[in-house]
């Protein structure tokens, strides 16, 4: 019995399952799960819990996978609408810069269970990074008439219109990528590529006011609308020296292994939103909006996970998870003895995108001469993103 003692003690293992704003469902369209137990391990088990294993796919598509599908749904949209790093929405002539965009989400841990089986806080987290390079212009300066902060009466109705303009293409398995992934854990490796493009045109409704000091500036309010489109193609590899505690019925033990985890997305949204704020002392620009986006596309993702299985009876459940006149019938002697073998977890699925995202957004832009360094904030939900950045303004 101290095995016994030994197995109880093992600690939970968090799945390296990442990669997940939204205040829609999503609504899964095809799902699929399938748990398989072989060797020694698995001849210790009753026969009625070795037929609710080959039962319990159900349970995993309804308890686990649909959750996680929303979950890494919801956080690739609100980086595919944080993208633009528009800022406050003003510009002068033109912008060029690169940013970095960042959402994630951590839910409550999902522990599956099916009758006398329980598989023990599975995670239910994600994130998503959406790297980019932008371009934005006046539209009055680009058709020659000068830049938006001309004089008023030499101002056309073209100068309110900024177009912001933004794409990049990123794969996981660049050199530099793959080294700073080893530095941190030798036993993960990450692949794949990430695609992003899109436009959003901004009109003033009101413009910007200026004391004529720089001391304090009023940004007037602007209204955007544009398409954003993006693909991520995740593949990631886990070897991890861990166990996951376990309980099958009467049987508990650790369960370590590794996990591979395939994850794709291709969505398309349509953001429309409103912003204003302040700028002080020509530094600091302070603004605020909020906005909702129509979302267009699907995901789906595949993980596996096999690894090594040791279980053993535990006397205390055996009578709770079996009539007495079963429990009697397993030998003492399995009572005090471990059994190895293997199990493996397959799930996959697939699922479409939520129809509308809500959103607000906060940020802070930084005015350091021709430079503008920005941090763009946005929430929806428990989802939140950030976009840093920096541009440079003529």
């Amino acid at each position: 019995m101290e095995e016994m003692k030994v197995l109880k003690k093992q600690k939970t293992i968090v799945f390296p399952v990442f990669f997940v704003s939204i205040l829609s469902f999503i609504h899964p369209s095809l799902l699929q799960a399938e748990v398989t137990c072989t060797g020694a391990a698995c001849t210790v088990l009753p026969a009625s819990i070795r037929t609710q294993l080959n039962s319990v796919d159900q349970a995993f598509q309804t308890q686990y996978t649909d959750k996680v599908l929303e979950s890494m749904a919801e956080s690739a949209i609100l980086t595919n609408i944080n993208s633009s790093l528009m800022g406050p929405g003003l510009v002068n002539r033109f912008q060029i810069g690169a940013g970095m965009g960042l959402a994630g989400q951590r839910k409550e841990d999902i522990t599956v269970q099916y009758q006398s089986l329980t598989f023990d806080k599975l995670p239910n987290v994600g994130a998503s990074i959406s790297p980019n390079l932008m371009f934005a212009v006046n539209l009055g300066w680009l058709t020659g008439g000068g830049p938006s902060d001309t004089e008023a009466d030499l101002k056309t109705f073209l100068h309110r219109f900024n177009l912001y303009v933004h794409g990049f293409q990123f794969n996981f398995s660049n050199g530099d990528v793959q080294k700073a992934i080893e530095a941190q854990n030798k036993n993960l490796d990450l692949g794949g590529d990430i695609t992003n493009a899109g436009f959003m045109l901004r009109f003033h409704l009101y413009e910007s006011y200026s004391d004529g000091w720089g001391l304090f500036e009023f940004s007037g309010i602007s209204i955007g609308m544009g398409m954003h489109y993006q693909r991520q193609r995740i593949n990631l590899s886990y070897d991890d020296n861990k166990v996951q505690a376990i309980t099958l019925g009467p049987a508990i033990g650790t369960w370590g292994g590794a996990t591979k985890f395939d994850y794709n997305s291709t969505l398309t949204s349509v953001p429309l939103d409103v912003r204003t704020g302040f700028r002080m002392f020509y530094i600091l620009n302070f603004f605020v909006g909020g906005g909702t986006s129509l979302n267009f596309g699907s995901t789906n993702l595949s993980l596996q996970r096999e690894g090594p299985l040791v279980l053993a009876i535990d006397s205390s459940s055996l009578t709770s998870s079996l009539s007495a006149e079963l429990a009697a019938l397993v030998p003492s002697s399995q009572l005090s003895q471990t059994r190895t073998g293997t199990l493996a977890l397959d799930l996959s699925g697939s699922a479409t995108a939520p129809n509308t995202t809500n959103y607000v957004l906060a940020g802070l832009e930084l005015n350091v001469f021709l430079t503008k360094l920005t941090v763009e904030a946005m929430a929806s939900q428990r989802v939140q993103s950030v976009m840093v950045g920096a541009k440079v303004a003529f």
